[in-house]
């Protein structure tokens, strides 16, 4: 098709000189896609995509792509015919599987460009854009397409308040092939956690893996987590970390962990405003999941007084790898006292 458009100015093409043409548009791309460590990489890259949308050839499109998985432009600024044109090569092809947009400055006529192709995507990273509610709204689009592939989906600091969450949540619920979801440090609240754990209520949902670092979520917000593992057990890691839980909140999460059928292997409860008071608890909580192999509790007020809680659960937990434990508030002969149980049991590593 490409090639008949020329043939008026430049005369008929041999078929050679066309398959040659094709084999370098072919390796250019794949070089390209190796080398968008720097900025000029990702900019001929995005050049090279440019000539293949002008080309409006599908064919030659989905043969230049090949076998190429991974796309990056992270921290490139991205215009929305930016977009526009990725978003169409990408429509082309059946191959792309992890898509890194983070830090692109993308705002929500970017997104809107970029809809038509993301939800073929399995891995889409789209973090620190101001994408806001109307943009996460476009993209909540995508998640609900029957035909949609995306398994992990970063929307972290995105300025996405409850408002936006709403859409979100709706899209979530219906959704089957999202397993990781990163919606940390947004404006979300309590209410908007409230509309994302209701939707993690879905026994279709199969999300394994939700970080919502520094959400605003509080002990209010909390409670509802016990009603998710009682309808659906399938989260494996849950990173809580920033958020003003206090130790109340901290009893109501220990509360959700207690149901038999939690299999939670990751948790991450740092910068929580744990204290002694509900560490026995969570110890406690945790002491009867043996699926545990990383727990995270640094920047909190844990004391000495905890150190019989921790030692019990360090011990029992037959699987854990690591326990993060730094600033807190142990002594020095506490510290080691922790330390020292890394000997106890090969392979534990306690980060104090």
């Amino acid at each position: 098709m490409t090639a008949r458009g020329l043939e008026e100015f430049l005369g008929p093409f041999p078929h050679q000189t066309a398959c040659r043409v094709i084999d370098w548009v072919k390796e250019e791309v794949k070089r390209q896609s190796r080398n968008t460590w720097s900025e000029a990489g990702k900019r001929s890259l995005l050049n090279t995509f440019y000539y293949l949308f002008e080309s409006q050839n599908r064919g030659l499109a989905q043969d230049a792509l090949g076998s190429v998985e991974t796309l990056s432009f992270r921290g490139m600024t991205l215009t929305p015919i930016d977009c526009a044109v990725l978003s169409h090569v990408i429509g082309f092809c059946e191959t792309i599987k992890h898509l890194d947009l983070v830090g692109c400055h993308i705002q929500c006529e970017g997104i809107q460009r970029l809809g038509p192709g993301v939800h073929k995507c399995q891995d889409l990273r789209i973090e620190m854009n101001d994408l806001g509610d109307s943009g996460v709204k476009l993209l909540s689009v995508a998640l609900r397409k029957p035909e949609c592939k995306i398994q992990r989906l970063g929307l972290k600091k995105v300025s996405l308040t409850d408002s936006g969450a709403e859409d979100l949540a709706s899209a979530l619920s219906t959704n089957t092939s999202l397993t990781g979801l990163d919606l940390s440090v947004n404006e979300l609240g309590d209410s908007g956690v409230k509309l994302v754990f209701a939707a993690l209520k879905n026994p279709g949902c199969k999300i394994q893996k939700l970080e919502l670092d520094t959400v605003g979520l509080t002990d209010s917000g909390a409670q509802d987590l016990v009603s998710v593992y009682s309808t659906n057990p399938s989260l494996r890691k849950l990173d809580l970390s920033g958020n003003k839980l206090g130790d109340s909140g901290v009893k109501l999460v220990s509360a959700a962990l207690r149901n038999p059928e939690c299999k939670l292997q990751r948790l991450w409860l740092k910068g929580v405003v744990l204290t002694d008071s509900a560490a026995e608890d969570l110890a406690s909580a945790l002491s009867t999941n043996p699926s545990l192999t990383g727990l995270n509790l640094s920047e909190n007020s844990l004391t000495d007084r905890s150190i019989p809680a921790l030692r019990r659960l360090i011990l029992t937990l037959p699987i854990l790898e690591r326990i993060w434990l730094w600033e807190n508030r142990f002594t020095e002969s506490g510290e080691m006292e922790l330390r020292s149980l890394q000997g106890v049991r090969p392979g534990l590593t306690v980060n104090i």
